[in-house]
């Protein structure tokens, strides 16, 4: 119960505090990643916007599941 307890704080904070800055950094990671492969700057064709929402979802789930994770662990040895 104490790990759900956990959990549960952590995925509050991560949409509190935590869903624009992740997907803004995966957006701005996907475009640095397509710039620097490429050399050139970015043209907005659907190519590169199916690749800017693709990292900004990647960054947005990887976040949460961090959270998830360390809310739950933190709750379980902070709640003993």
């Amino acid at each position: 119960m104490k790990t759900i307890i956990g959990a549960a704080v952590g995925m509050i904070l991560f949409v509190v505090f935590g869903l624009l800055p992740t997907f803004r950094f995966g957006s701005h990671l996907v475009l640095f990643f397509i710039h620097k492969t490429t050399g050139k700057p970015v043209e907005p064709d659907a190519g590169a916007r199916v690749c800017i929402l693709a990292g900004a979802l990647f960054c947005i789930v990887s976040g949460a599941v961090a959270s998830l994770v360390l809310g739950a662990l933190l709750g379980s040895l902070v709640l003993l």
